[in-house]
């Protein structure tokens, strides 16, 4: 016997009393819970996957990542389209160091535009983190950065960072040093593009 079936002691006289029972009421009765269930089914998220997104913002920067997680995955499924919570969602694994999670959601947003650079950036990065897929990482950045009048310094130190990690030493130089002299007034960039110049033999000053 399973944990959700019945018994059978005292199936014939329940049998008997069931037919007693008004088919107008038995029909009701499955009426009323169609129409519970076909409401269920059609009630509609009160928010638009733009506010599910924001709010997933919300809790990630108050460092609840498992809400970020949830709100994330809401905007998602109430509008697929979307990248910016696929994005998101790859940047809470990387955080939490789920980096299987997060390269998934970087690729996924990678299918959706093959040119998003914050997802390819952050997908590289995730990339020299954990010491591997070095080339692949250069596949999915430059393309992104090949139409940009300007690239950001932060993406000029993550392509740097990878052909040093390729031991490209003159391009990396090339791509280290433009992101040095256009890094303006950001500590935490300034200190990674240093080190990352550093291990090239070079003592530059970058920033503002």
């Amino acid at each position: 016997m399973g944990k959700n079936e019945q018994t059978n002691a005292g199936s014939n006289k329940l049998n008997k009393t069931l037919f007693k029972i008004s088919p107008i009421i038995i029909m009701l009765i499955f009426s009323a819970g169609c129409a519970s269930l076909h409401g269920s089914l059609l009630m509609k998220d009160p928010l638009t996957a733009e506010e599910h997104n924001n709010l997933g913002v919300i809790y990630e920067r108050e460092g609840k990542l498992d809400l970020a997680i949830r709100e994330y995955k809401s905007a998602i499924r109430v509008d697929s389209r979307l990248i910016t919570p696929v994005v998101n969602l790859g940047n809470v694994y990387l955080k939490q160091g789920e980096y299987t999670e997060a390269e998934k959601y970087y690729k996924q947003a990678l299918k959706k535009d093959d040119i998003n650079l914050e997802a390819a950036n952050n997908l590289a990065s995730l990339y020299i983190g954990t010491g591997s897929n070095y080339q692949e990482g250069l596949e999915y950045i430059l393309p992104a950065t090949n139409g940009l009048e300007t690239i950001p310094p932060y993406a000029l130190d993550t392509i740097g960072a990878l052909y040093l990690k390729l031991k490209d030493k003159e391009l990396a130089e090339t791509f280290l040093i433009r992101a040095c002299e256009n890094v303006g007034d950001n500590p935490a960039l300034v200190e990674g593009i240093r080190s990352h110049l550093w291990e090239l033999g070079i003592n530059k000053r970058c920033g503002s």
